[in-house]
């Protein structure tokens, strides 16, 4: 069953048919990046029409048997998932309202601080706050909405994962230390340390072919996509390894300066050069298909290749997207 634990997709019909000619069953989709509560809010009922007028294609993430009942009768759950927790306000009550309204992932920090922690265009001379980002990880632990530190600063992304008592995730990032720094953000990507700490926890990493985080960066083959999946195998186990693509198609220029700036600067604050393709292979995730062949021909089983496409994240989500019993 094939799981994509990050995309920022434009909603339209035609992604969602993409997603079912990929053999897509789940989807975390992004709702908010720098929007505070009712700007989301707005977005999460947009994606609530959208999963009632496709049907046909899609229904509603908010469990990993969602996306297992998805996955066998040829439709795609789509999860409801934060890039930033601003959406929360600073309002630990704000957590359980989103939980209610579908929402099961959420990043810690997008790319710079907040009263959460430091996002990775910060020095690691900060980190997770000790007042509101323990209490944020305490009550998203409590309602059981699952922490991402995909674009969490070093020092955040450990002390993050050193204080939540549950499994954290990193939906989309790759490994530092088989990219190397020659790609556009290779900040972005996490150093071995932190993979280690995620599996320790019991957390999984998406693998991505976004091709500023990517090794070679738009020249990414499948075969050096598989050298990656690999490499962060031996590094971290099987069994904590999975695919978050972090693909954006359909948006336009609008929505590219919103990720980058915000309302907070007028330029970005890091040089990023203009839209990026996908490799073609990628293939608006059709190219899934291709890279799952390729690891059965380098010797991985046929239960590791299940475990990598999707089997991971089922199972993590269907521990993390449940309330903790003790509560």
């Amino acid at each position: 069953m094939l799981v994509d634990a990050l995309q920022f997709v434009k909603p339209a019909r035609e992604r969602f048919e993409e997603w079912h000619a990929a053999g897509i069953a789940g989807v975390h989709a992004t709702v908010a990046i720098w929007e505070d509560s009712t700007e989301t809010m707005r977005e999460v009922g947009r994606w609530q029409r959208l999963l009632a007028e496709n049907a046909d294609l899609l229904r509603e993430g908010r469990s990993a048997d969602d996306i297992r009942a998805a996955g066998s009768d040829g439709r795609t759950a789509v999860v409801l998932g934060f890039q930033n927790s601003s959406p929360f306000e600073d309002d630990l009550d704000l957590v359980g309202a989103f939980h209610q309204a579908g929402v099961r992932i959420a990043q810690l920090t997008y790319n710079t601080q907040n009263s959460a922690g430091a996002g990775c265009w910060e020095g690691d001379d900060a980190g997770l706050s000790r007042t509101y980002g323990i209490n944020l990880i305490r009550e998203m632990n409590r309602v059981g909405m699952l922490i991402d530190v995909s674009h969490c600063n070093e020092r955040t992304s450990l002390e993050a994962l050193e204080a939540s008592e549950r499994p954290v995730a990193i939906t989309h990032a790759n490994p530092r230390g088989f990219v190397g720094e020659n790609v556009e953000l290779a900040f972005r990507n996490k150093s071995d340390t932190v993979l280690k700490k995620a599996a320790e926890s019991g957390g999984v990493v998406g693998l991505s072919m976004y091709p500023r985080i990517a090794p070679s960066g738009v020249d990414c083959t499948v075969a050096q996509f598989c050298d990656m999946i690999a490499y962060t195998v031996d590094l971290i186990g099987v069994e904590h390894v999975g695919l978050g693509s972090d693909y954006y198609a359909g948006q336009g220029d609008e929505e590219l300066h919103w990720w980058r700036q915000g309302r907070w600067s007028r330029k970005p604050m890091v040089p990023i050069s203009g839209p990026v393709e996908f490799p073609e292979w990628f293939a608006a995730g059709r190219g899934y298909a291709t890279v799952l062949e390729h690891l059965r021909k380098r010797g991985f089983s046929e239960s590791e290749v299940e475990l990598i496409s999707g089997g991971n994240w089922l199972r993590m989500f269907g521990a993390g997207f449940v309330a903790d019993s003790r509560n």
